[in-house]
């Protein structure tokens, strides 16, 4: 394997090791002073049980983000593996990025896309300067189970589908590395 120094960091080399690395995708989305706004991101992930938090990282050159921290509540919805179309829609123009999709307003304000795999709606938490981006830590007031069966993977620069065929489902019971999961307290009936 070859290996690049720090001082000689490449930023396309950076960027396809980050790529290697598959993440799902989410649609951030609210609507703000009456205007639907949105983004897709492939940075989400959780990040606390007690408070609720997960979080993304956006870049600080985002022109969506100053409006869409703005919002009440804010929208996450975990992209379907249907949804490639409607996540680059949701990097094209602002004014036709809803254009046509599924979606729900809750009262705070939240955008949520239907036949999203999970959505969860949030508040900001905290914003943490991180480079040229901003990891965003939000607070789930609620979450629910979308229609959406399998999440849409981001990896390598493209979309991808998650493939289960050759994965041995006896082996996926709980299981971490082949070995029984201890039972937490109260969880007499865990493996």
């Amino acid at each position: 394997m070859t290996t690049t120094q720090l001082s000689q960091l490449d930023q396309r080399t950076l960027r396809d090791a980050f790529g290697s690395f598959p993440s799902g995708v989410v649609a951030v989305a609210a609507s703000v002073k009456g205007q639907l706004t949105g983004i897709a991101a492939s940075s989400f992930t959780s990040v606390s049980i007690d408070p609720p938090l997960v979080s993304f990282s956006v870049a600080t050159s985002s022109s969506s983000w100053p409006l869409l921290r703005e919002a009440g509540h804010l929208g996450i919805s975990v992209l379907a593996d249907h949804h490639d179309d409607i996540c680059r829609q949701l990097a094209g123009p602002r004014e036709q990025r809803f254009d046509g999709l599924p979606f729900t307003v809750t009262e705070g304000g939240a955008v949520l896309l239907k036949e999203a795999v999970a959505t969860f709606d949030v508040t900001v938490h905290d914003e943490v300067e991180a480079g040229d981006h901003l990891i965003v830590l939000l607070r789930i007031h609620e979450v629910g189970a979308g229609n959406g069966e399998h999440p849409l993977v981001f990896h390598k620069s493209g979309f991808a589908k998650l493939h289960r065929d050759d994965l041995d489902p006896t082996r996926l019971d709980g299981r971490i590395n082949g070995a029984d999961v201890p039972p937490t307290s109260g969880d007499a009936d865990a493996a």
